[in-house]
């Protein structure tokens, strides 16, 4: 029996093999998925388009928009327009992916504004959209991928330590609502994922 039969969930991502994995486990487990990209760039355009075409495959109703995760324009449009194609959004799943490791000695700038933008600000930014569609369905969740990264990657480490701290705050700000935020490691996230929406 499908473990989350009917539901529709949003994945935020750039197209790895990982979020494809995340993508394909929803789809066997019966839901329906609405992908979108974090940046505009091609190359994620085209592998989010291909993680897909595999949902449509699995029988599952798909589509896949180009975002720029981090504008607040773009997120409330693909918020809404997954409760327009899809009838319903139950979950969000925001994963921003790998951060370069740039010895932070070297960091600059140029270098770290689009970490932060991708790592941190996007994910903010979608899940205040998403909260407002999911209350207004009667609640849902958001769910973080935390990539992880060594201590001796600060810029990485610092956007990881972010990302849980923003779930746990988001927690507490929501208790009283219908709503649930959770950040699960890249490792073993199609699993967990599925398992919190069962």
């Amino acid at each position: 029996m499908a473990r989350v039969a009917g539901k529709v969930v949003a994945l935020v991502c750039r197209g790895s093999d990982d979020d494809r994995a995340i993508a394909v486990a929803l789809a066997e487990a019966g839901a329906d998925v609405a992908l979108a990209t974090i940046s505009r760039a091609q190359q994620e355009e085209f592998s989010t388009a291909s993680i897909a075409n595999e949902v449509w495959a699995i029988g599952r109703e798909q589509f896949n928009t180009v975002t720029g995760a981090a504008d607040p324009a773009d997120a409330a449009s693909f918020a809404e327009e997954v409760c327009d194609r899809l009838g319903r959004c139950d979950a969000v799943v925001i994963a921003p992916g790998a951060t370069p490791h740039v010895d932070f000695d070297e960091l600059s700038r140029d270098e770290w504004e689009p970490m932060a933008r991708d790592g941190l600000t996007a994910p903010v930014i979608m899940a205040q959209a998403f909260s407002r569609v999911l209350e207004r369905a009667g609640g849902g969740v958001v769910v973080f991928v935390d990539d992880g990264a060594a201590h001796t990657n600060v810029a990485g480490a610092v956007l990881s330590e972010s990302l849980r701290a923003l779930s746990a705050h988001l927690g507490i700000a929501w208790r009283d609502r219908a709503l649930r935020a959770l950040v699960v490691s890249r490792e073993g996230a199609p699993e967990r994922i599925v398992d919190a929406l069962s």
